[in-house]
This record gives C-alpha cells, structure tokens and sequence, in this order.
C-alpha cells in the first residue's frame, strides 16, 4: 500500500504542482481546497505527510492544526507548513511544527522533505527551510 499525503492549499495552481511532486515521490495524494475539507479528511484517514497553506478560506490552517492538537497531538509532526508567510514568523506562531517551506516552493526542497515520511526511512530531526 502507498503512503497517503494530504496538501491543503487554496490555490489550484499551487495545489496541483504540489500533489504531481508528491505523487511522483510515490504517495497517493488527497487534496483540500479550504481548512473544513481538510479536518473532514483528518477525521476519515492517516496520512503520512501533510502540506498545509496557512491562509486558507473557511478554516485557517492555523485551526487545522489546533484540531489536530487536540485530536492526536503526533501528527503535527507530520505536518510541513507551505507558506507565503515569513518562516521564522510561522516558527513563532506555531512552535510545535517542525517543518515549513516558503512559497514559491522549490521541487527539490519538497521532494527531500516528503522522502522522510516514506516507509522503512528513518524520520530526521525536524528542520525549517526557508
């Protein structure tokens, strides 16, 4: 079975590049288009990897992950935050989120990044790249 990833992004544009990435990289990809759609598929499936736009309608992502606290605290580990925001400023809102790439994403970067969650490689210590 194919790990499973979910990328919450508003943006179609952004939202399709990001899942042809992380289908290439092997996972099966579900995809959110707002913040309600994605905590619909939180509560139905595991995932492996999650992308997650801060800035989204609906339901921020900053809600997503407040659900997720409080749902199953160990998935934030899971989460790779993909913003236009500044990184250091997402570290300081959301300390408990390892991971984060500042939009416009490089491929490369992101590839790197999801190959950690793949099954029988070894998860690094968390990392912020801007």
């Amino acid at each position: 079975m194919l790990p499973r990833a979910l990328v919450v992004e508003d943006d179609l544009n952004t939202r399709n590049a990001l899942r042809s990435i992380i289908e290439g990289e092997g996972f099966t990809v579900d995809a959110a288009a707002d913040g309600e759609l994605a905590v619909d598929f939180l509560t139905r499936q595991s995932y492996e990897v999650i992308l997650i736009d801060i800035v989204l309608p609906k339901l921020s992502g900053a809600a997503v992950m407040e659900h997720l606290r409080a749902t199953n605290p160990s998935v934030l580990e899971h989460v790779i935050v993909v913003t236009g925001l500044d990184v250091a400023e997402v570290r300081k809102l959301f300390p408990t989120v390892g991971h984060a790439l500042s939009k416009p994403i490089l491929p490369a970067r992101l590839r790197a990044m999801v190959r950690r969650w793949m099954p029988g490689i070894e998860e690094s210590s968390g990392i912020f790249v801007a």
